[in-house]
């Protein structure tokens, strides 16, 4: 028997319960040996998103958010590589918005140290910094602009991915630009903006500066990345050329706005690669997409994983503003599972949901006999959230993915326990 206390203890966002819930009717989430220590890092707005990676080349892995990264392997020496704003959490139009939405660590120049790409608001030019661990800079004494470096430009979306799709050496930035989908390379000699490979044709209505909903993945099992985005997919061409355009296959993976990151990997063990995405940054939705048919005609069937009622989830779990998403496997046993939340004031309190509590959650991917996934859901937290990029790893080599957020409620890290 459920006892109605303990219904309510492992309800997420102590909204409303309905008597259905009340009386039994959703099943009790299994134990699980996941935990964590959460560890606010600052309290105040400074960027949408956090990363990681090993800046000032220590052999510790530090953490990144906006200008600012702090020092591992016990993250309480902060250093600064640019000027640091503190930006309000709510104001008119974007006020109330960092201009620090992304930070994606990464060799770009080919040197040993690590640099920093920043992707800033929609429509804005990304650029990167060259080795800001050579830095070191305490907060206070900061007081002029690093030299920042052309990257790609215009870039409009806010789920861009910094990712290997070509299969070279180095990373892509992919996102809309200049109303077409894209991938961004460095330039010859890190001189000028970066290379634009183009993906789609040009047209500005389909690919708007603020938009939702972007990833990379095998789709058809050929072993080449293709690109994911709400409306469908991509097929990177073998042997492309890098400027003739990719096949697209339709499909309405999230048939609304659009949510946040995308991934394609295989949810149900069935060999071929699956997608999951949320349905509304900025509303409700959480569904994966299982991969049916052959690879002569490839077709998609959409599970529901939550809406905006408790109904709709077995173990009674909503919540709104899914703005970042990424998948990483939390529990050791070889699945990758989903790690998403809630975006704080994602809309400056104008969106559903926007008074709820700002959860972070897990979802664990279960593969039962009879073919069939259900993702149980674990609360990690229920006063931090998610901003525009969640980023995972193993922070402190004990072999245990943690987490990192970033937003209006600050920067988050989350040690695996």
């Amino acid at each position: 028997m459920i006892h109605i206390k303990h219904i309510l203890s492992i309800l997420p966002c102590f909204l409303l319960v309905p008597q259905s819930i009340l009386w039994g009717q959703i099943s009790e989430v299994p134990p699980t040996t996941v935990t964590f220590d959460k560890v606010q890092l600052l309290d105040r707005y400074v960027s949408e998103g956090a990363s990681m990676g090993d800046i000032d080349m220590d052999g510790h892995m530090d953490i990144v958010a906006g200008p600012l990264w702090w020092k591992g392997s016990d993250f309480k020496k902060v250093y600064a590589y640019a000027p640091v704003k503190y930006f309000p959490i709510i104001g008119p139009g974007l006020e109330g918005y960092s201009t620090n939405f992304f930070t994606f660590p990464s060799h770009i120049d080919g040197n040993r140290w690590i640099d920093i790409l920043q992707v800033g608001l929609p429509g804005t030019d990304s650029k990167w910094i060259k080795d800001p661990g050579k830095i070191s800079i305490a907060i206070a004494d900061i007081v002029g602009e690093p030299q920042y470096l052309n990257a790609l430009a215009n870039v409009c979306h806010e789920s861009p991915v910094l990712v290997n799709v070509i299969g070279d050496d180095k990373k892509e930035l992919l996102a809309f630009s200049e109303g077409r989908l894209v991938l961004g390379i460095p330039s010859r000699n890190n001189v000028g903006d970066w290379l634009v490979l183009p993906i789609s044709e040009v047209d500005p209505e389909r690919f708007p500066v603020y938009s939702h909903g972007l990833g990379a993945g095998d789709i058809n099992g050929d072993g080449l990345p293709d690109i994911v985005e709400r409306s469908g997919w991509w097929e990177q061409p073998k042997n492309w050329d890098r400027s003739s355009l990719w096949k697209y296959h339709q499909y309405p993976f999230s048939p609304g706005t659009g949510g946040a990151q995308m991934y394609a990997f295989d949810i149900d063990g069935d060999g071929d690669n699956d997608v999951v995405t949320s349905m509304d940054g900025h509303g409700y939705g959480l569904s994966w997409h299982e991969q049916i048919g052959d690879k002569s005609e490839i077709h998609f069937k959409e599970h529901i994983i939550m809406t905006d009622r408790s109904e709709d989830n077995p173990y009674g779990v909503f919540f709104s503003q899914l703005h970042a998403l990424t998948v990483a496997d939390l529990d050791n046993d070889g699945i990758l599972d989903i790690i998403t939340g809630k975006c704080y004031y994602a809309h400056n309190g104008r969106d559903p949901g926007a008074e709820d509590p700002a959860v972070l959650y897990w979802f664990k991917t279960v593969r039962h006999t009879d073919g069939s996934v259900e993702f149980v859901p674990y609360m990690i937290d229920d006063d931090s959230g998610v901003g525009r990029q969640i980023s995972t790893g193993d922070l402190n080599n004990d072999r245990k993915i943690d987490i990192l957020t970033s937003n209006k409620k600050g920067v988050f890290v989350f040690i695996q326990k």
